[in-house]
Parts: structure tokens; C-alpha cells; sequence
């Protein structure tokens, strides 16, 4: 009789126990107040916008962003650079308390030394930035933001070159290297040539540096040592700057251009703080 009493009993404690663990999986997954699992997610809806339209690979692209609302504190946003050739890189904008805009950089993936095509567009649509993450200074207790916004679409050059000690400039053209271009650097008062590009390949470039090169204005200047093509010959002259930002200026060298001859296409003047030294360029653009 007692072994039959303990059996019951066993089984007793055994159905007590499955009835409490069922109820316990019927309550939610709580650490009460304050716990991480129990928070409110807020997507926000940005905008990002950028002036640039073509860049290149390595070189800094500015971009701002537009919030639908502002916060108490300020906020960082993450914008994501995607590369057709897989290349990811991100960059951040500071958007200050209160305020519902605030501007900031990427910088694009280097260079993988891949020419894309033999014009000088280069490659359309092969670079996307869109906004990523939002960090607020002050957390807002209960809440988790998170973050959307359209997606931007570049183009990217052929090839441009790297920040520098100075600024690194690079003439595209179509038609290279049949149609053969010379790229020179002389400074306003014609005084000297402080650079002379004549390779004879695809692309002409050269690196103005920061030393040894007076405060001014500067030119830069193409000659054709081959006749243009009819109709034209389309061109980039491509000023990367000490920071990585990307200038173009883009023209036609029209069918009457003479051979021979240097025709002035694009500007620069350097400038140097006299307080810090540092080396500036500014005015850069076309003539």
C-alpha cells in the first residue's frame, strides 16, 4: 500500500508542476521595468540629398540630411556608400538639438583599378548612398529609433586620383590615346610652366604640390598634337583637393582647334593661412 501511495503522490507533484510551467509559458518574456526587450521602435523617414552626381573612387562626397522632426538632443546619422564592385564605406552627419538638417561626408571606396569604359562618362548608377543608423545623444527611455530615406544614385569617373600634398589634377578626353592632349600648369602672370603632363596614354595627370609653389592664381591649359575629332572633342579636367573633394569642369574642344596650340580650360588659386600654414585651393573651376 505505501508504494502505491508514493506513486500517486509522484504523480501528483508531477501534474502540479506541468500546470505551472504551463501557465509560466503563458506570460510574456519580462524583466519588468526598464527591460531592453520591451521598447517602443520608431522608424524615421529622412531625406538625404547631395550636390554631386559623378564622383570617384576614394574621393569625399557631401551630402546633407532632413529630418521630419527635430530632437531635444543632438543626433548622429550614418549615411552607407555601396559600390556596383561590392565596396562599402559609411560616413556621418551632426544634426544639432533642435535642428531638423545637418550636412556631412563619405568617403567612397578606393580605387579597385578597374577603368570602366572607354569614354569619359565613366560607369552610370554604380555607386548608391542611403541613411543607415540614427544614434541620439540622450536615449530616449522605452523608445529605439531607427532610420529610412530614398536612396541616391552616382555615376564614377573613368579614373581619378588620390588627396595629396597639393592638388592632384587629371585630363580625360575622348578619343585617347588616338587623339593625343597635353595638360600644362602656368601661372597667371605666364611666368613660368609649373607642370607639364605628356605621357602619350589615356589619361594626362600631375600633382601641383603645396611646396615650392607661390600663392596665386593658376591656369591649366590643353594642347592637341593631333587633330580633334569632328564635331568636337569632349573633355574632364578633374582637381581632386588636399581633403578628397572631387572638382570637375567638363568642355568641348571644338573641330577648328589648332594643333599645337594651348588652349586655357580650367583655374585654381592656391592660398596658404598665415596664421596655421595650412595650404587651401580655392576659385578651382572653369575658364
Amino acid at each position: 500500500m505505501k508504494n502505491i501511495y508514493r506513486l500517486k503522490y509522484i504523480a501528483f507533484v508531477g501534474l502540479f508542476g506541468l500546470i505551472l510551467t504551463s501557465c509560466e509559458d503563458d506570460n510574456p518574456v519580462t524583466a519588468g521595468i526598464g527591460d531592453p526587450l520591451d521598447k517602443e521602435i520608431i522608424n524615421i523617414d529622412a531625406t538625404i540629398a547631395s550636390d554631386v552626381t559623378v564622383t570617384g573612387e576614394g574621393n569625399v562626397v557631401d551630402f546633407t540630411v532632413t529630418l521630419p522632426q527635430a530632437f531635444s538632443t543632438d543626433v548622429t546619422v550614418t549615411a552607407t556608400a555601396r559600390m556596383d564592385n561590392g565596396g562599402v564605406t559609411t560616413g556621418t552627419a551632426e544634426i544639432a538639438a533642435g535642428a531638423t538638417t545637418g550636412a556631412g561626408t563619405v568617403t567612397i571606396s578606393p580605387d579597385d583599378s578597374v577603368i570602366d569604359g572607354e569614354t569619359i562618362e565613366g560607369a552610370s548608377d554604380a555607386l548608391t548612398i542611403e541613411l543607415t543608423a540614427i544614434l541620439l545623444d540622450e536615449l530616449v527611455p522605452g523608445t529605439t529609433y531607427t532610420i529610412s530615406s530614398n536612396e541616391l544614385s552616382l555615376g564614377i569617373y573613368p579614373k581619378t586620383l588620390s588627396a595629396a600634398g597639393g592638388i592632384n589634377i587629371l585630363l580625360d578626353w575622348n578619343g585617347a590615346p588616338g587623339i593625343d592632349i597635353d595638360m600644362q600648369v602656368i601661372d597667371r602672370g605666364f611666368t613660368a610652366i609649373f607642370e607639364n603632363a605628356a605621357s602619350g596614354d589615356r589619361f594626362e595627370e600631375d600633382l601641383f604640390e603645396n611646396t615650392g609653389r607661390a600663392d596665386g592664381i593658376y591656369d591649366v591649359y590643353v594642347i592637341a598634337f593631333t587633330p580633334v575629332a569632328a564635331g568636337g572633342t569632349d573633355y574632364n579636367v578633374l582637381f581632386t583637393l588636399p581633403d578628397g573633394r572631387l572638382v570637375a569642369v567638363n568642355g568641348t574642344l571644338p573641330e577648328s582647334t589648332p594643333v599645337g596650340v594651348r588652349i586655357p580650360v580650367a583655374t585654381f588659386e592656391k592660398s596658404t593661412n598665415v596664421d596655421t600654414g595650412v595650404v587651401s585651393y580655392i576659385n578651382v573651376g572653369a575658364l
